[in-house]
Parts: C-alpha cells; sequence; structure tokens
C-alpha cells in the first residue's frame, strides 16, 4: 500500500531509521526535526499520514496536531510518545489523532498502523463520495419537469422539507415518489441521518414485521440473533415506506403507535424502545378509497395523510417528456441527439411505466444506436409499431384551427384506439392489450376512467 508518510521528531536516529524502513514498504516519506519545517511541509505538498513525537523542541505534539487540524481535516496523524501514560493518549485522540504508539515499538507496529490508517482514509473518503452522489441525486436539479404540476410538486417538496411533517405521496408506479422522498429528507434538518427505505409490497407479512420493527434471538424459527429493524436504523433520520397500502391492517396498528408514541417492541420481544424518526410515505392506491372498502385504517390513513401530495404520471405532463429525454441521454453521452420522428414516437406514447419506463427506453436506444443518439430505428419495437399508427390514424388537419384542446383531444385519440382494438379483437382484453403495446392492467385502468366497455372488462 503507498502513501505520503511525513515523520516529525527531534531524534536523528529515530528519523533516520524511520524512514529507511518505511521506504522498504514502498511509502513515499519526508522527515524533518520540528513542528515549523513540519507546517511549511504540510503546506507546499500533500501528505496521507504525519507521524509526529508528542514532545518536540518548538511546540509540543498536540498542538501540532492541532494546526495540522485547522489547516487539512483529511491527514492522519499517528503520535509517537515514550510516555505512553492513557493521559497523553486520550488528549491525542480528544483532539483527533488516528492512534498513538509508545516507544520504544518495532517498526512492524508501525508500518501496521499506518496500514490501517491510510485504509480509514479511504474508506473515509469512499464514504464521502458516495454521501455526495446520494445527495446530488436528490437535489431539486435533479426533479425534471417545468409542467405546471411539476412546478408545484417542487413547490410542496421545498415547503415541507424542513419540518417534521408527515407526508403521503400518491401516483403511479415508476413517477419518482422515492426521488420525491429523498429530496425531502435531504433538504431538512435531518439530512445528516440515515435515509432508510423498505418496500412494503415486495415481502410477505412476517418478513415485513421483522424488517421494520426487528427481532429478537429465538423470537421465530430462522432468529438465530438478535436483529434491529429499518425503524431502529432510521433514528434520528427518515424512513420511507414505498406501498405503504400493501402494510396488513393488523400491523398498521404497530405502524399508527410508532407515529403517535415514538415506541415499538421487536418481535418477540419485551422491551419497549423508542425512535425519533420522520416518516414519509407512498401509495400507488386511493387509500381514501381503501379505508371505506376496509383494507386500511382510517385512524392511520389520517395520521398519515397530513400533507398529501400527488405525483403526476407522465402522461399528464408530456411537456416535460424532451427535457427527461435530454437528462437521461446525458448519462450516456455528452452530446446528445434526438430524431423528430423519434421524439414524436416519445411523445405520443401513454407512458403506462412512466418515467422509469422512458429512462429505460433511452438506455435501450443508446446500446443500439450506432451514433450515440435516438433516432425511429433505435426505439423498441413496441414503440416503432406507434409511429405507424400516429402515420395512418392520428394525421391531422390543424391549420384551420386557432386553438387545441391538448387534454380533450388526447382522451378522445385515446378512446378511438381502444375502441379500435376491442373491434379488431372482438373485446378479447389480452389481445387488446397486446395490439396497444401496454399491459393488461394499464388497459383495465384506461377503460375505467373513460368509462368504456364497463361490462365486458370490470
Amino acid at each position: 500500500m503507498s502513501g505520503r508518510i511525513l515523520i516529525v521528531d527531534d531524534e536523528k536516529l529515530m528519523r533516520i531509521s524511520l524512514e529507511s524502513q518505511l521506504k522498504k514498504e514502498r511509502f513515499s516519506v519526508k522527515t524533518v526535526d520540528n513542528v515549523s519545517e513540519g507546517l511549511k511541509l504540510l503546506k507546499s505538498e500533500e501528505f496521507d499520514v504525519v507521524v509526529s513525537d508528542l514532545r518536540l523542541p518548538d511546540v509540543s505534539g498536540i498542538d501540532f496536531l492541532k494546526e495540522i487540524k485547522k489547516q487539512n481535516q483529511d491527514i492522519i496523524v499517528v503520535i509517537m510518545t515514550a510516555y505512553g501514560t492513557l493521559e497523553s493518549a486520550v488528549s491525542a485522540i480528544k483532539e483527533g489523532a488516528y492512534d498513538y504508539i509508545a516507544k520504544p515499538f518495532s517498526t512492524d507496529e508501525l508500518i501496521v498502523k499506518i496500514q490501517r490508517a491510510l485504509q480509514h482514509k479511504n474508506t473515509t473518503a469512499e464514504v464521502n463520495r458516495l454521501r455526495k452522489e446520494i445527495q446530488a441525486e436528490f437535489e431539486f436539479s435533479s426533479i425534471i419537469g417545468s409542467s405546471e404540476a411539476m412546478k408545484k410538486v417542487i413547490g410542496t417538496v421545498k415547503s415541507v422539507s424542513d419540518r417534521d411533517t408527515t407526508v403521503l405521496l400518491h401516483g403511479e408506479s415508476g413517477t419518482g415518489k422515492e426521488k420525491i422522498a429523498g429530496a425531502i429528507h435531504y433538504h431538512s434538518g435531518r439530512r445528516t441521518g440515515p435515509f432508510i427505505r423498505v418496500s412494503c409490497a415486495a415481502l410477505n407479512r412476517e418478513i415485513l414485521e421483522s424488517e421494520l420493527f426487528g427481532h429478537e434471538k429465538g423470537a421465530f424459527t430462522g432468529a438465530i440473533k438478535t436483529r434491529r429493524g429499518r425503524f431502529e436504523l432510521a433514528n434520528n433520520g427518515s424512513i420511507f415506506l414505498d406501498d405503504v397500502d400493501d402494510i396488513p391492517l393488523d400491523m398498521q396498528v404497530k405502524l399508527l403507535r410508532v407515529l403517535q408514541e415514538k415506541t415499538f417492541e421487536r418481535v418477540g420481544g419485551e422491551e419497549t424502545l423508542s425512535v425519533d424518526v420522520r416518516i414519509i410515505c407512498a401509495t400507488k392506491k386511493d387509500l381514501f378509497e381503501q379505508v371505506k372498502g376496509g383494507h386500511f385504517r382510517e385512524d392511520l390513513f389520517y395520521r398519515l395523510n397530513v400533507v398529501p401530495l400527488y405525483i403526476p404520471p407522465l402522461r399528464e405532463r408530456k411537456e416535460d417528456i424532451p427535457l427527461l429525454v435530454n437528462y437521461f441521454l446525458k448519462k450516456f453521452v455528452a452530446q446528445p441527439e434526438v430524431s423528430p420522428d423519434a421524439m414524436n414516437v416519445l411523445l405520443a406514447y401513454n407512458w403506462p411505466g412512466n418515467v422509469r419506463e422512458l429512462e429505460n427506453v433511452i438506455e435501450h436506444a443508446v446500446a443500439f444506436s450506432k451514433t450515440n443518439g435516438v433516432s425511429l430505428d433505435t426505439l423498441p419495437e413496441y414503440l416503432k409499431r406507434l409511429d405507424n399508427i400516429r402515420t395512418d390514424i392520428l394525421s391531422m388537419d390543424l391549420s384551420n384551427r386557432e386553438a387545441v384542446n391538448l387534454q380533450d383531444t388526447l382522451m378522445e385519440v385515446e378512446k378511438k384506439l381502444i375502441q379500435w382494438a376491442h373491434n379488431k379483437t372482438n373485446g378479447n382484453q389480452v389481445k387488446m392489450a397486446e395490439i396497444l403495446g401496454i399491459p393488461r392492467t394499464t388497459l383495465r385502468n384506461r377503460v375505467v376512467k373513460l368509462h368504456l366497455f364497463e361490462k365486458v372488462l370490470i
């Protein structure tokens, strides 16, 4: 392991010996006999580790340590002392020393400490890099959209972020609810605390309870040790419960208690634990309808629905599609290019998978593009078919129009396409979904919303 080491010691033989041994281990080493020279070198050159004696002729090693930390918190300091008392070691550690070593010591012992110090520095640097990447992912600038609907979303997020208010995000899958939840956390006073994410739909009842609240050793078969749950891990931070509508009714009581009292017990445990956690939830269903149907507790609904925030599907903010396409393309190519034909298809499609589906389509297009741009040929097959529909069916003469109601027009076009598919397949909903290039569940949802064929499909 390589690294730049500065040794500060007024004993000449010690400096010569350490320099020789450390260079054999392929460290880059410089030595000085006083603090003044050491500080000069630290200002002019970069070092990973400083190994300093505690007692120096001009300034104490502790004062030297303080000056180093003022200049650069990232430099690792190891203190050498012939007076290896607990008091001197504790003092050095309190002031920011990574470790100390008592004279006399073997060079091998010091090398081990330096290697550990360098590993610690590299790990810390990587953690900081990842933290910055995560925070950048949830910056407001990463929430792409200039539509009125998204401006409203961003405005609400900015308003509620720095409060501990419970937020309920509702919207279809793929609309970016997790990104919005992250933006709320990372712009709050809890930003330095943990942001814990839980998909309630991905876990069955037994596993979900253990995931949320933890379990004691022996609580059930396979519980070979005590395990902390997500609420404990989120202490002093935020927890994001995605698909909260999938939490079973009996477990909703326990979640309600956490909201009201900030306390719970692990599965199989008797000790009551306290947590300080902000709760952000997301649902793909209408929770009020779930309450009326007896599938969700009314008292829990009102505790979660303090600040409801609707995340619109992509089909309701199609003016944001060019911005999103450009944003996703920049992840893969320096100068994004999209052909007019391809963009027309992307704008015409209804995006049942929303933003997540659009990102996947752009990645697919780049993978099959020879120019790193997006053209009609690089789009997935189901979108290429849409271009034929657009050419054959959606041709319209707008030369004499002064204005067009976009929502009403899109709704009429959608009705015609579904009616066309219905006639072509004699009402077979599986085949209808197939020739329209959408999931069957999406077809059913659109039929309900447009009040079509209720007796056939519902």
